[in-house]
């Protein structure tokens, strides 16, 4: 995988409060490719890649993402590459888990990206995982407003 930075990897967790996730994603990779980072958009299905791709088509309008799919031409030329497995074809060393769910090898990158959204459960239990295989944690909250602020970590 492509790590490009020296130490552990970090599991970074958004709680996300009122806000759609899309929204916060979106949000997101804009400020990752903006500091020349590359990313892979981890997806569920082939089905949440094509929703993924048209969302970043058109959202927000005044702000057109790069991004390819995996299965399309030159994924090493994208900034954003959607994929059904963490993939680092375009030399990314950030995966954003944009459905809920593992990221298998996330040592392979210099940072994981997951979401808290609704029940916390779920979201403990992968927090747990990535803790038990060295990464070091992150955890941020979302305030009423927008805001983020860093929550603590392991």
């Amino acid at each position: 995988m492509a790590r490009a930075r020296e130490g552990s990897p970090v599991a970074r967790f958004y709680q996300v409060a009122g806000a759609s996730v899309d929204g916060v994603l979106t949000g997101l990779l804009h400020k990752l490719v903006e500091q020349g980072l590359k990313v892979c958009l981890l997806v569920g299905s082939p089905a949440r890649s094509r929703h993924w791709d048209d969302l970043l088509w058109r959202h927000p309008l005044e702000r057109f993402l790069p991004h390819g799919v995996w299965d399309g031409p030159d994924p090493q030329l994208q900034p954003v590459l959607l994929a059904l497995t963490p993939d680092d074809r375009n030399g990314a060393t950030v995966v954003v888990a944009a459905d809920a769910g593992l990221v298998e090898g996330a040592g392979g990158f210099d940072v994981v990206v997951d979401f808290v959204v609704g029940d916390p459960a779920p979201a403990r239990e992968r927090y747990r995982w990535y803790q038990a295989r060295g990464l070091a944690m992150e955890y941020w909250v979302q305030s009423p407003e927008g805001r983020w602020s860093r929550a603590g970590g392991g």
